[in-house]
């Protein structure tokens, strides 16, 4: 940092250093709250599961109708053979026996019935489940990219901010006391904005008049006080 550097330049540089410094930390607060898994992927990961869950169920419950209906087969199969055997003389036997197959044959057909249901609803699980994972690979693949380039711009406004804390050591050894107490104090007091360069005769930031006194003090020190917002105005 140059020692020639100008009171009123150290004071400007010095606040244009500080406040390049907030935006960056900012962001790197903004950077910290989004590094890691995003509310999309969570939300793209419980589709999945309940996806999951749900062919699960319907795949239990076909499994189950099928042995039921697997079970009335084998009885209706023992039921006929007992019919059409000639074992059984019996007209009252045999009528009980062909009342019985009718009965476990209507059971059979409800039995199908509602197994061809779950099947459906299984397939369209199964369906949904693999639109949820096609969607879960597109948002992880996004998210990967995002976390990457994040991470990237952390790096990169870390060693920004190592460069900026570096230019500010330099420019504190040349600002005197009583200015750096001042600029210090208004950077508390007014939003971090403590220096303003004068335009067309007016404060930068209020657009105050410069009054005809500042203006002399301006040409002389190059570095007045507004005396209406009271900030820091230079003249470089």
């Amino acid at each position: 940092m140059a020692k020639s550097m100008s009171r009123g330049a150290a004071l400007h540089s010095l606040q244009l250093c500080d406040s390049e410094g907030d935006v960056k930390r900012n962001r790197t607060v903004e950077i910290r709250a989004a590094l890691g898994e995003s509310e999309a992927l969570k939300q793209a990961r419980r589709a999945v599961e309940t996806a999951q869950a749900r062919g699960q169920k319907w795949a239990v419950r076909q499994r189950d109708l099928e042995l039921k209906i697997q079970g009335l087969e084998d009885k209706i199969s023992r039921s006929e053979n007992q019919l059409y055997g000639g074992e059984i003389t019996n007209p009252k036997e045999l009528a009980d026996i062909q009342a019985e197959v009718a009965s476990l044959r209507r059971r059979r057909q409800a039995l199908e019935d509602k197994c061809l249901e779950a099947m459906i609803e299984r397939e369209e699980a199964e369906a949904e489940e693999n639109q949820a994972k096609h969607q879960l690979g597109e948002t992880e693949a996004r998210w990967s990219a995002e976390q990457a380039d994040l991470m990237s711009e952390r790096q990169a406004l870390e060693e920004r901010l190592a460069e900026l804390e570096q230019e500010r050591t330099g420019l504190l050894d040349i600002i005197g006391g009583d200015d750096l107490a001042t600029y210090e104090n208004l950077r508390r007091r007014k939003s971090g904005l403590a220096v303003t360069q004068a335009r067309d005769d007016t404060c930068g930031i209020c657009g105050y008049a410069v009054s005809p006194n500042l203006k002399w003090q301006l040409r002389d020190e190059g570095v007045a006080t507004c005396s209406n917002c009271e900030r820091i105005i230079v003249r470089i």
